[in-house]
């Protein structure tokens, strides 16, 4: 069995979290809208965990989009200030600063199935998914929560799916790579391990109220909704 790939990575996180969407809105705490919200960035967190890869294309698109999300964040802010001219100049820097500069930093510090192939790392991403989203967005406690869980299900999957095709079946043995990508902490980095800790309890003492949240599996009435419209009431394929 060979390792899985992009494809295989982007399917599982878009099936599965397509499935876990569509649940929500029979459980009554997703509406349509925010069930195509759930699925897309459930299936951009399946992607997440390979930033750590030098020669994926995703970190380079990643890059790419916040070279360009900093570089008019900077323009707009300093629009009051500055010519047209010196406006585009000062664009171009801040993304060439971003895309070139941060890009090449954050490869030479992270090696694949690092830090980023770690269970903190998407807890991180989840935390900083919600507070993103409550600042930026204007989302409700609940839907921020959400949005940021959907992408630690992806970010999950893609863990999963490595230890998965760490385990070669046919020949029942374990691969070297077993058990590299759905830890805990990374031996080889104990410094960044305990920063991103730092930054989930970090985030976690700032994130907005999660009782909500807490009430979707504390509360029942989400379960029973669930339970309710899980199968037919009458015959299959019926029209009401």
């Amino acid at each position: 069995m060979t390792m899985a790939n992009f494809n295989t990575h982007l399917i599982t996180s878009a099936a599965t979290s397509g499935v876990l969407a569509v649940g929500c809105m029979s459980g009554g705490i997703a509406s349509p809208e925010e069930v195509v919200l759930y699925f897309g960035v459930g299936t951009i967190g399946g992607l997440l965990p390979d930033l750590d890869s030098d020669n994926s294309f995703i970190i380079q698109g990643f890059f790419n989009i916040l070279g360009i999300f900093i570089a008019f964040l900077v323009m707009f802010t300093q629009v009051k200030k500055f010519s047209l001219a010196e406006l585009l100049i000062l664009w171009f820097a801040g993304y060439f600063l971003i895309r070139y500069g941060a890009f090449h930093l954050f490869t030479k510090l992270t090696t694949h199935r690092g830090i980023f192939h770690s269970i903190p790392a998407g807890l991180f991403f989840w935390i900083g998914t919600t507070l993103a989203t409550t600042q930026f967005l204007g989302f409700a406690p609940l839907k921020a929560w959400l949005t940021g869980a959907f992408v630690f299900w992806g970010y999950l999957s893609h863990l999963l799916l490595d230890e998965l095709f760490g385990v070669d079946l046919a020949n029942q043995k374990i691969k070297r790579s077993f058990g590299s990508a759905l830890k805990l902490f990374d031996s080889r980095n104990i410094p960044g391990t305990i920063i991103l800790y730092l930054l989930v309890a970090l985030g976690l003492f700032v994130a907005p109220d999660y009782k909500s949240f807490l009430a979707i599996f504390t509360g029942g009435k989400f379960l029973t909704a669930l339970k309710n419209n899980l199968l037919p009431r009458k015959n299959w394929f019926s029209f009401r």
